[in-house]
């Protein structure tokens, strides 16, 4: 009896150790994480499970992206741990959790956790009063350019703002131009010599009211020579070129010179900004020109508007010029009766041009995106709207890689608060192909944009939801489908609706 019992004992002590020995932990639960997140910022996950011993655990997780981590400290079971990863590239992964126990046996894998990584982000500059930009270039070196203007920083009431960012959107530095009047950034270029070349208005300097006001600064931003053109009355430069002589080309418009209330102003400089010739183009009403490029015969291409068929109904004004600024056609878009402005132009592939604004004549709303084609010679080829019922404006157009274009601007029909900034790609015929908004829950705006390397697209323009004061620079990373991420709002009770864009 008692060998019986003995035996009974042992066997009973050997299932027990061969129980624990072959019971691994049980699988952890679904890592809990965020959904979305951007490139090259951590974001942590956080699992747990029980051990059917009771034994203590150790964690891993599985990143999705190739990148298992280390196994975690010991917990206790049923006790929960986190861990940390940033992905390189943008893209969907499915993040998993494996236990093991202090015996060394392992969990099953538990399912993925769905996190989409995307390649955009956002930054604001500035200070506590008001700050926007107009203008932003890629540089040589991978970064951002970007002029506008500042309340918070400089000399006088408003001052130029030229801002120098990183290819990451991190401040590098940031320079103020004027004196003690107002004056304002409205275009920025790269030079050859690495340095770079703004346009602007001034009522600080120049002959009277406000005047045109040329920039040149070297690599780092210090001012290296300013000119200003213009009369006695007002004049504003808003698009500046490099031309192929290694001189400039300036729009604007001038209430000074020309025949009407205000003309377009066509401005040519040589490389030190020394005047070598100015022209003047319009109706006896208001004319003014948003956007200037030099052509591939050597002449010039301005988008801007034209009151020719009467006071205060304003159509798309497209003028092309020689190489001397002579007037070689002309094309008008819009229904006379409304008003319809075009504020961006480029050549296109097939020597033809594509223009962005906005229209009053067309489209659903009280003001659509107005995106026109025309051939060589300035005859309409096809015209697209967009926007929803309220006010939709388009400030920039640029060609992309695939051939068709990105349209940077605003809404007030669509997106999250009073305005946000507006992006729609098209293809080539102008048919949309996506459309994103950003921006919170007051009023942000995209004035210019350019296709980065990547395939994504750099904006920016002004927001009254982020940043340090009344109103900051905003500048938008997206990838190539539009996709960002924005920051949590600000709001400032004192906040108005902005200005348009003249």
């Amino acid at each position: 009896m008692r060998r019986t019992l003995t035996i009974i004992s042992i066997l009973l002590i050997l299932g027990a150790n061969c129980k624990k020995r072959n019971n691994p932990p049980h699988t952890p639960r679904v890592p809990a994480g965020p959904l979305t997140g951007r490139i090259d910022s951590l974001y942590i996950f956080k699992t747990m499970t029980t051990d059917p011993n009771n034994d203590s655990l150790s964690y891993r997780f599985d990143w999705g992206d190739g990148d298992t981590s280390d196994w975690s400290p010991w917990v206790a079971s049923g006790d929960s741990v986190s861990m940390s990863h940033s992905w390189t590239q943008i893209g969907t992964y499915y993040v998993k959790a494996q236990a093991k126990d202090i015996n060394g046996l392992t969990s099953d894998w538990s399912d993925g956790r769905r996190i989409t990584i995307w390649g955009g982000w956002t930054k604001t500059f500035g200070g506590p009063e008001w700050d926007g930009s107009y203008s932003i270039q890629k540089t040589a070196d991978g970064g951002y350019i970007i002029t506008g203007s500042t309340y918070s920083f400089g000399a006088g009431w408003y001052d130029v703002y030229l801002i120098k960012t990183d290819a990451r959107g991190n401040l590098q530095w940031q320079k103020t131009f004027g004196g003690q009047q107002g004056d304002e950034g409205y275009s920025v270029q790269q030079t050859s010599d690495g340095g770079y070349i703004i346009t602007g208005l001034t009522y600080s300097l120049g002959a009277g009211g406000s005047d045109v006001y040329l920039i040149k600064t070297d690599a780092q931003g210090n001012l290296q020579w300013q000119k200003t053109f213009g009369g006695s009355d007002d004049d504003y430069g808003y698009s500046v070129q490099k031309t192929a002589d290694g001189g400039y080309i300036i729009t604007g418009l001038t209430y000074s010179f020309g025949i009407g209330e205000s003309d377009v102003y066509l401005i040519k400089t040589d490389a030190q900004g020394n005047l070598q010739w100015q022209k003047t183009f319009g109706s006896f009403f208001e004319d003014g020109g948003h956007s200037v490029q030099q052509t591939s015969d050597g002449g010039y291409i301005i988008a801007g508007y034209t009151e020719l068929f009467g006071p205060e109904e304003r159509d798309v004004y497209l003028i092309k010029t020689d190489a001397l600024g002579n007037e070689q056609w002309i094309g008008i878009f819009g229904d006379s009766l409304f008003n319809d402005i075009g504020y961006s132009i480029q050549q296109t592939s097939d020597s033809g041009y594509i223009i962005a604004g906005y229209t009053r004549s067309y489209g659903a709303g009280r003001n659509d995106i107005y995106l026109i084609k025309t051939d060589a010679q300035g005859i309409l080829q096809w015209q697209k709207t967009f926007g929803g019922s309220d006010e939709d404006y388009g400030y920039s157009v640029e060609k992309t890689s695939d051939g068709g274009y990105i349209i940077a601007g605003a809404t007030y029909s669509l997106g999250a608060g009073g305005s946000d900034v507006y992006l729609i790609k098209t293809d080539a015929t102008g048919n949309p192909q996506w459309e994103k908004t950003f921006g919170g829950s007051l009023y942000d705006y995209g004035f210019s944009l350019q296709q980065t390397a990547d395939g994504g697209y750099i904006i920016t323009g002004i927001t009254y939801s982020f940043g340090a004061g009344e109103a900051d620079v905003y500048l938008i990373k997206t990838d190539a489908s539009g996709n960002s991420l924005n920051s949590f709002p600000i709001s400032y009770p004192n906040s108005k609706k902005i200005i348009k864009k003249p």
